[in-house]
């Protein structure tokens, strides 16, 4: 090669060299630039693990009492031993249902309340019946003595034996009281409803995201084992000297990123284990496991309008607004009679001794009577108590609209995401034989000489990346065929 070549070209290298320098030196923002040397990151410190001494027993859980009375009967653990989780119990979908049904707190909160609004009904009816009732009163007196003269001093004992008071008359009072009473029971009984749905469909998708979570262990625990195949691949090419040290830290590289994956999966393992696990609330720490196989977990037979017509119909929402506008309306008319008039019938036996001398024994009497009861004016608190039953009616309807729009969107939604997760099913189960078959050809390439270990790599993460689509498209259907069936009241 002439000299008068080799100038140039050196020249030209010593430029292009000097311009990838200075690229690297003006590019402070770039993401290699911003990490630290691996080397000098320490790796903290795990936290501590409870170590029980050998043979302990573990102390016995606080429980809460289901009929605790008392604030000292609402205890927390005290000991670390209490809280240790040292059961273990596989779960069906439908056996997690069940205990949630039975256990969970919010579904026992909307239970009491069912009691609480029983309760409000006797009480309204008791306004209907007679009362019976005995007073008694004693006095002592003893009046100044003008002049000296002697002091007369009394006592007293008077009592009403047996008084019976009756309302006749009170312009509908009680009648809208026992109607409001009836209207808040079955509010009541439709929020049992409406939490037993709703806690039924958390306990689901809490099931459903342990579910998945077990699926993505399985799938990052099935992508380490094939990439610790390809290092060792890679390793005996190396020994057998067609390989290279480019493969084999290729292919740590991508173990490395795996495990990075599972153990990222593990966690998300556990917290969805303990999740479902405070939906079921059971008495002992317990760690739950999903036994159900992921897979559809049956067929909608209905259209998407039949889904519609059959949500708006039977779900406790639209019927808890129906009933706080019947609500309203009865508090408007309990306004309005309010200052209406009333009358009330009274009957009594009453005695009385004023232990003078030479009398010791009680004089005996009786009353009847009525009482009629009748406002003129108030101040305008029966106006502003009516007027604000007709904004209640009126909030009522509007709520009515809103939840009746939100249930058809929530509809339209899961029936779409059913029908599309159907189709995604079928694709991934293709993507997967696809994968599986690229990944053999791509490993019988590598050993004989004509593929490369990025081939490998690409169709393990393919391969991966299949399985994961499959377990989501699944899970999705899964939770729509939720969505709908919660819609409809029949989960």
């Amino acid at each position: 090669m002439s000299l008068a070549w080799f100038a140039p070209c050196s020249l030209l290298f010593s430029l292009l060299w000097a311009g990838s320098t200075f690229a690297q030196a003006e590019a402070p923002n770039s993401a290699t630039s911003l990490l630290p040397d691996s080397r000098v990151i320490r790796t903290p410190d795990p936290p501590p693990t409870l170590s029980a001494p050998p043979g302990a027993r573990p102390a016995p859980p606080s429980s809460l009492l289901q009929g605790a009375s008392r604030a000292e009967d609402l205890v927390v653990p005290q000991s670390p031993l209490e809280v240790r989780i040292e059961r273990t119990e596989g779960l069906s979908l439908q056996e997690a249902l069940e205990i949630a049904v039975a256990q969970n707190p919010t579904v026992q909160q909307a239970r009491l309340a069912v009691e609480r609004a029983k309760a409000g009904v006797a009480l309204a009816q008791a306004a209907f019946a007679p009362t019976l009732s005995s007073r008694a009163n004693y006095q002592y007196s003893e009046p100044p003595a003008p002049g000296g003269t002697p002091s007369r001093q009394s006592h007293t004992l008077s009592a009403s034996v047996v008084r019976l008071d009756y309302t006749a008359f009170d312009s509908g009072v009680r009648a809208q009281n026992l109607q409001l009473a009836e209207e808040a029971l079955r509010l009541a009984q439709l929020q049992l409803e409406q939490t037993l749905q709703t806690v039924k469909q958390a306990v689901a998708n809490a099931y459903y995201d342990l579910q998945s979570a077990d699926a993505r262990v399985a799938i990052s625990q099935a992508a380490v084992a094939s990439s610790e195949a390809t290092l060792r691949d890679a390793q005996a090419r190396e020994r057998a000297g067609v390989g290279t040290r480019f493969e084999i830290l290729q292919a740590e590289t991508e173990l490395a990123n795996n495990r990075q994956a599972l153990l990222a999966a593990q966690n998300a393992q556990q917290l969805s284990r303990r999740r479902l696990a405070e939906l079921l609330n059971f008495p002992r720490p317990t760690d739950v496991l999903a036994e159900e196989p992921i897979e559809p977990m049956g067929e909608w037979d209905l259209s998407l309008e039949e889904t519609i017509v059959a949500a708006l119909a039977k779900r406790q929402e639209l019927e808890r607004q129906r009933r706080e506008l019947e609500q309203a309306q009865a508090r408007l008319r309990l306004a309005q009679a309010s200052n209406g008039p009333q009358i009330s019938l009274f009957a009594s036996l009453d005695a009385v001794n004023d232990f003078k001398a030479n009398r010791n024994s009680f004089d005996v009497g009786y009353s009847v009577g009525a009482n009629f009861n009748l406002t003129w004016f108030d101040g305008g608190k029966a106006e502003a108590q009516a007027r604000q039953a007709e904004i209640d009616g009126q909030v009522a309807v509007s709520s009515f609209i809103s939840t009746r729009n939100e249930i058809q969107r929530s509809v339209e939604e899961a029936f779409l995401t059913l029908s599309s997760s159907r189709e995604q099913i079928d694709a991934a189960k293709v993507a997967i034989a696809s994968a599986e078959e690229s990944l053999r050809l791509a490993r019988l390439r590598l050993q004989a000489g004509v593929g490369t270990q990025t081939e490998v790599i690409n169709a393990e993460a393919a391969l991966t990346t299949a399985r994961g689509n499959l377990a989501n498209a699944v899970i999705a259907y899964n939770r729509a065929l939720t969505q709908l069936r919660r819609a409809i009241g029949s989960l």
